[in-house]
């Protein structure tokens, strides 16, 4: 926070790109700054390695979003720049319609507010605190599970006929039982039994990049465990809000999330 204000009284415009020009709601971007130290996007910072850093674009976003890096001058000051990324809108379905326990689309009642709000606090915190992990992946990301997609980062959804929100996640077929497995080299940052997501592994890959692994039958690692790009670490299952056994895999820039596909494009 310091470097930033510091930067205040020196904003200027620097020579930095970004790939793709014109990226989607709940992408993944390329930030190429030679000389900068760190930055931000959506509130996030970036993590700059050889000129270049990573960054999510929301999949609120409406039509573009700010870009903020900081360098250090030959003098010593603290420099800043800034320039706004246009971003496209992403076509997905609007009116997916789910079907699930009605006690997932009942108001709850004050215990079940506190559990659910309890397990929000604990996810956030996994997702900060992915960008205190340096980077432990080196070969290019996997899906966790190759079968068939059956529904769409980003579609909105009804559940019970109750509109709900968008759907932050990739959903993947596959039977109860069937294996699960880590889209990259790893460290365990949470494991539980939520409400909504189910049984949940999640795992920070350093750099602020997180992968979560909802509604499985069983989780077959532990917080603070190192896994290896294609462990198996749980199996599909039915837990939480779902209409039948599949995985929700999603993907998580800090606190912002964006299509796990991204991930796969990475080198």
């Amino acid at each position: 926070m310091m470097l930033w204000l510091l930067a205040g009284a020196a904003l200027c415009v620097q020579d930095f790109t970004w790939q793709p020009a014109t990226p989607r709601q709940g992408t993944l971007i390329v930030v190429s700054a030679p000389g900068a130290i760190t930055g931000q996007v959506a509130g996030e910072p970036l993590h700059f390695r050889d000129g270049k850093a990573l960054a999510a674009i929301p999949l609120t976003t409406s039509d573009s979003i700010r870009v903020q890096t900081l360098s250090i001058r030959w003098d010593g000051a603290v420099i800043g720049h800034s320039a706004f990324v246009p971003v496209a809108e992403r076509k997905v379905p609007v009116n997916e319609q789910v079907r699930a326990d009605d006690r997932y689309t009942a108001a709850p009642d004050s215990a079940l507010e506190a559990r659910i709000d309890a397990e929000r606090v604990l996810s956030r915190d996994a997702a900060r605190r992915a960008h205190m992990v340096p980077r432990l992946w080196s070969q290019p990301f996997i899906r966790p599970r190759s079968a068939r997609i059956t529904s769409l980062f980003g579609s909105g959804r009804q559940v019970n006929g109750v509109w709900r929100t968008r759907h932050y996640g990739l959903d993947i077929a596959g039977p109860k039982g069937a294996p699960v497995r880590v889209a990259n080299r790893g460290v365990v940052a949470l494991v539980g039994h939520f409400f909504y997501g189910g049984i949940s592994v999640y795992v920070h890959h350093g750099d602020g990049l997180m992968t979560v692994y909802h509604h499985l039958s069983r989780a077959l690692v532990a917080v603070g465990d190192t896994v290896e790009r294609g462990q198996l670490i749980g199996k599909v299952g039915a837990t939480g809000r779902v209409t039948g056994p599949h995985l929700h895999w999603g993907a998580q820039y800090g606190t912002v999330s964006f299509d796990p596909t991204e991930l796969l494009k990475l080198p």
